[in-house]
């Protein structure tokens, strides 16, 4: 069952489809159709009896007057006349009290053949004589043709139905296939996995090329939420990302080569802020700010930043093997808690423009202290993060005991095992948008100057 089960999940819209239909045409044919045989059937046997018990109450009112009569030949002729007229009667009789034959009336091709027709039977009972027998013989054929070709003409309905609701399951369920399948083609797929179509239905394709796109929060820390009652505020943090060796770059590459490669870090960032729902601030002192706002009913905009980082430092790496030329990477993560509130449409911008000019400066700070590719997260921002999460942290190396900075600085080690699976597949995505865009040598056609400030620190 299992196995069955499983090879059904692998089958294609278009395939379910028709089988749906195909059961619900199966169950029409052995269910419905038998049902309604058996009915029509029970119907055309009342209809027989009633029909024989009216004809022989008749008959015995035409006969009562040539009886007491005794009077044969009117009897005969009753008897004639109704057999002739009626079609379905095939014989009529009448017996003296001692089953004796007294008259009777045969359609001229039954007589001397065995009739299988219905006997009605009725008894006469007459002043001052004994008592007589009509019998009637009623042909069941009429009745049950009549029923069967009900029976025939609603299974030919049902079987043309039937036909049309597979032609129209095909036709539609193509008709999904086909524009799930150009959907799922759309989305950038992860070159390196060679998992073909009829592995997973349209459905689970398109579901997994979007998996990408759809950065959830773990659910034990969203259950965790949801028992908290917590007041609405508007959290966000904000990731500073120094390029380290941009004098460097500076001095050595030519104008048009330190151009190419500032456009691809411009790329870069856009792409990769678009995926993980960061805003990009003014840049200044070899930094660029990336703001990442808590989305309504969520607190993922830490884990965000710091999958934002891991792509930024991968693909950057990848350009430096690449071109042997790319922008080395440092980057320092704080919560902007002077910034959060309830009602942000109260605040002045003025002070608001303020405090964010403050908090990148005391970022652009922090971020001095990071290595290459490394990144650092303040202490408070570091508790911010549960434990839950499976983040992991580790105190900065040759922290000195004296600097207040230093000490509340952590350096970010690990994402855990269950976001590291998430972040692979955002990674391959990423990839993919970025080549599908990329000129040759990873040139990029905008002709704009680069959005990084090139002020040293």
């Amino acid at each position: 069952m299992n196995t069955l089960r499983k090879h059904f999940i692998k089958v294609g819209i278009q395939k379910k489809s028709v089988l749906l239909a195909a059961l619900l045409s199966l169950l029409f044919c052995l269910f419905i159709l038998p049902l309604l045989y058996f009915q029509l059937f029970s119907l055309s046997e009342s209809q027989l009896q009633l029909y024989g018990q009216t004809m022989s109450h008749q008959l015995l009112a035409q006969v009562r007057q040539p009886l007491l009569n005794d009077d044969a030949v009117s009897l005969q002729v009753v008897l004639d006349n109704l057999v002739m007229q009626t079609p379905m009667v095939k014989q009529a009789a009448v017996f003296k009290a001692d089953d004796t034959l007294f008259a009777q009336s045969l359609e001229p091709y039954a007589a001397g053949l065995p009739h299988p027709g219905v006997f009605f039977q009725q008894v006469l009972n007459l002043a001052n004589t004994a008592n007589w027998n009509v019998q009637l013989s009623i042909d069941p054929g009429d009745i049950r043709r009549q029923v069967m070709t009900v029976f025939w003409s609603v299974s030919a309905v049902g079987l043309l139905l039937c036909i049309l609701t597979l032609y129209w399951a095909q036709r539609l369920g193509g008709n999904i296939s086909t524009r799930l399948q150009d959907l799922s083609a759309s989305l950038p797929n992860d070159e390196a996995s060679t998992e073909p179509y009829s592995e997973h239905d349209e459905i689970s394709l398109l579901a997994k090329r979007i998996e990408p796109l759809l950065f959830k929060t773990p659910i034990h820390l969203s259950e965790a939420n949801k028992s908290e009652k917590i007041e609405p505020t508007t959290e966000s943090c904000c990731l500073a990302i120094r390029c380290i060796n941009l004098p460097q770059l500076q001095a050595h590459l030519s104008h048009d080569n330190l151009q190419r490669v500032l456009k691809r870090f411009d790329d870069i960032i856009a792409t990769t802020g678009e995926l993980f729902k960061g805003k990009r601030l003014s840049g200044a002192n070899n930094c660029v700010y990336l703001r990442f706002v808590a989305t309504s009913g969520g607190s993922d905009f830490l884990l965000r930043a710091i999958s934002c980082h891991l792509a930024l430092v991968e693909l950057q790496r990848e350009q430096a093997d690449d071109e042997g030329a790319a922008l080395i990477l440092g980057s320092a993560l704080a919560s902007d808690d002077r910034l959060q509130t309830a009602d942000l449409d109260g605040r002045c911008l003025f002070i608001e423009d303020t405090l964010i000019e403050m908090a990148q400066r005391h970022l652009s700070a922090t971020s001095l202290l990071a290595e290459p590719w490394q990144l650092l997260v303040g202490e408070t921002t570091k508790t911010k993060i549960p434990a839950e999460a499976g983040i992991s942290f580790e105190a900065l190396a040759g922290a000195n005991n004296n600097d207040t900075r230093s000490r509340e600085t952590f350096l970010f080690a690990d994402l855990g095992s269950e976001q590291q699976a998430l972040f692979e597949r955002q990674l391959a995505y990423l990839r993919n948008r970025l080549s599908e865009n990329d000129q040759p040598h990873w040139q990029h056609s905008c002709t704009d100057g680069p959005r990084l400030s090139v002020v040293t620190s």
